[in-house]
């Protein structure tokens, strides 16, 4: 089923992207090292992931310092300029022109001044499972909408049919297995009870196991049409399927598995794409042109 298939490649490509991440952290053990002996080259060319400079009087990094005395140049935008330097106000870091209060990445930090950059720490497993069930959460969506699928909800269900996009959206059946070039089997509500057009709809899904199909053969001479599963909210009712490329002119005969036997169904009209039939319950209805 390819839905499926494709849903487990997905998961398959979350999981090794939240492997590849996992040793990413908010910066909590983020730090910043005194780079007094460092030459200016060394500074212009420091990866800032690895930990924070202080240099210049400045705390140069990706993450807030713990020292609220000091000035903050924001690395994370990776532009060595004043512009984008904060001073702590005593409740928020806020830009030293424009007083613009921070909100972007970097605000966790208990780092201070080390000996030493520390880099980024390992996330705990219940951090890298939040991120993988976002992950793949946001992964079965892109899959669902990908298959045409509205919601995740609606492939599931489809899926549990083997149903594609089309066929659950559109109450119809377009292929079945053990038939070649099925003819499509479809149905749009107004059913017949009682004499009355109702806005009574019958759903149609597809049959998954072929020996129905099989067995339909042996029972019947003539071309399978298609074999679907019908269901309807009433006993008795006159309903019209909806199989486009009949032409009218075919002899066909509908034929319902009921307790481990084939059972003829009355077939009320054949005209173009449409076949009609009188039903008396519900069950796996097989279309033959003898």
């Amino acid at each position: 089923m390819r839905t499926v298939r494709r849903l487990l490649g997905f998961v398959l490509a979350v999981g090794l992207m939240v492997s590849a991440m996992s040793v990413f952290a908010s910066g909590a053990d983020y730090s910043y090292t005194d780079a007094s002996g460092m030459t200016i080259q060394e500074v212009m060319g420091y990866d800032y992931s690895q930990g924070g400079l202080i240099y210049g009087g400045e705390y140069r990094g990706l993450y807030v310092p713990t020292n609220k005395d000091a000035i903050w140049m924001n690395m994370n935008d990776g532009e060595d300029t004043y512009i984008y330097s904060y001073r702590f106000d005593g409740k928020n870091w806020v830009h030293v022109t424009t007083g613009e209060v921070y909100s972007g990445a970097g605000l966790v930090s208990s780092g201070g001044s080390t000996k030493k950059a520390k880099g980024p720490r390992v996330l705990s497993d219940q951090e890298v499972l939040e991120i993988k069930q976002r992950a793949e959460a946001e992964a079965v969506q892109h899959a669902a909408s990908e298959e045409g699928f509205a919601d995740i909800g609606d492939m599931y269900r489809a899926a549990e049919n083997n149903m594609s996009a089309g066929e659950f959206y559109n109450n119809a059946v377009v292929s079945t297995p053990g038939i070649e070039n099925a003819v499509t089997v479809g149905q749009g509500g107004n059913l017949i009870v009682d004499g009355q057009v109702t806005n009574m709809s019958a759903t149609i899904t597809k049959v998954t196991n072929r020996a129905y199909v099989d067995s339909v053969r042996i029972e019947q001479e003539g071309r399978v049409l298609n074999v679907v599963d019908v269901s309807y909210p009433a006993v008795n009712a006159t309903i019209n399927f909806y199989m486009p490329g009949i032409t009218g002119e075919e002899d066909i005969v509908a034929l319902q598995y009921n307790a481990g036997t084939w059972v003829n169904i009355e077939v009320a009209e054949i005209r173009a794409d449409h076949v009609t039939l009188n039903m008396t319950g519900n069950g796996v209805v097989a279309f033959i042109a003898k």
